[in-house]
């Protein structure tokens, strides 16, 4: 738990760093919103597809040890990004930082799920989920001023230095163990069955991660649109990853109580409902607490697709099924920073939060037509 907390944490600081500083680099590299929305997709894109091999070679690996290479990876990514001058260095060594953030997820939860093979998955799951959630806001909250102290370039020299360290004490805190055999990849359940449930999955989580992506992505930009200074909007940004964190535990909490159908309708439809409104408020402080508030669904409904994954796999190939659903569903959520900042380049910023608002209906009646308890 210790150490797939710490690597998580770690892991998602680091992708938080580029939104957070957004609105610096779209006016020191002079880009517009889908310029910046390229960025993040690309990296993400990387960062999702590639945790299908990730998943399949720590299946045969030792995780441990790919924990350290990826952590090292997106370390070095980011200490590159601070050197950069123009938007192509930029966009590779963002790049760069996706392919080392690849490795944890698949790794991460595969070793969870593992260790609690016979206990209650869905608040575990929500604690480690929870580890991660608390880094975006704290990555959102520190990066303002210190942006505006240290410079932005020296806050990806200071993370990338943070990974290579927890990189490195990673195999001192935790070893694998040795597998006698590679496993069933599934239970005893027929294959018709796991593929009725995994199907919906993906289906879920993808309209969740594109919610997700968009979300992380412009937030921060969106509310200095509204007069905020970088350091207030992003203080916002982190209270509402703050919130997400708190409901991903309540999130893993309701799963062991209600199931996963019942969590991820209910989380779905507040996203949805709050999304529309965020959309269409001009208060600048209702449109705070209603994004603050947007954070709970947002990261709450994550602990109820881990929970499904986990039920439906069994030890030897766990971490290669992880890493499948993740790269596809993550792969569909990658593009839309792009999509959603040409639209907002031509509809203005409110329409990001309509495209998440659809998004997350979508989710929710696809839960109904598909998923069973």
């Amino acid at each position: 738990m210790v150490a797939t907390s710490l690597a998580h944490f770690t892991n998602d600081a680091l992708v938080t760093l580029l939104p957070a500083v957004l609105p610096i680099l779209i006016e020191e590299f002079n880009l517009n919103y889908a310029a910046a929305g390229a960025i993040l997709a690309a990296s993400a894109l990387l960062m999702t597809s590639l945790q299908a091999v990730t998943g399949y070679v720590a299946d045969r690996a030792n995780r441990i040890t790919l924990l350290f290479v990826g952590l090292t990876t997106l370390g070095v990514g980011a200490i590159l990004i601070s050197f950069s001058t123009n938007y192509i260095q930029l966009l590779a060594f963002q790049c760069l930082m996706g392919i080392g953030a690849s490795v944890y997820h698949p790794i991460g939860y595969s070793l969870l799920s593992d260790a609690l093979e016979s206990g209650k998955r869905g608040k575990a799951l929500g604690l480690i989920s929870a580890a991660g959630d608390i880094a975006v806001p704290l990555a959102f909250a520190t990066s303002g001023f210190l942006a505006l102290i240290l410079g932005w370039r020296n806050i990806f020299m200071l993370w990338g230095l943070v990974a290579i360290i927890i990189a490195t004490i990673t195999p001192l805190i935790v070893t694998e163990s040795r597998k006698k055999s590679l496993h069933p990849t599934i239970t005893s359940r027929s294959t018709k069955e796991i593929v009725a449930t995994l199907i919906p999955i993906i289906i879920l989580m993808s309209f969740a991660g594109a919610s997700y992506r968009i979300v992380s992505s412009f937030t921060t930009t969106y509310l200095t649109t509204f007069g905020l200074s970088i350091e207030s909007a992003n203080a916002l940004t982190a209270l509402m990853m703050v919130i997400g964190a708190v409901g991903a535990i309540v999130g893993g909490a309701l799963t062991d109580k209600l199931g996963e159908k019942h969590t991820i309708s209910l989380t779905m439809v507040m996203l949805s409902v709050s999304s529309a409104i965020v959309a269409n408020i001009g208060n600048g402080y209702l449109l705070s607490l209603i994004i603050c508030l947007m954070g709970f669904a947002l990261l709450g409904v994550w602990p109820s697709f881990y929970a499904v994954i986990a039920s439906a796999t069994n030890l030897g190939a766990r971490a290669f099924i992880y890493g499948i659903l993740f790269a596809i569903a993550w792969s569909f959520g990658s593009p839309f920073p792009y999509i959603s900042g040409a639209c907002a380049d031509v509809f203005g910023l409110r329409v990001i939060y309509l495209i998440v608002s659809v998004l997350s209906l979508l989710a929710a009646s696809t839960v109904y037509l598909t998923l069973k308890e």
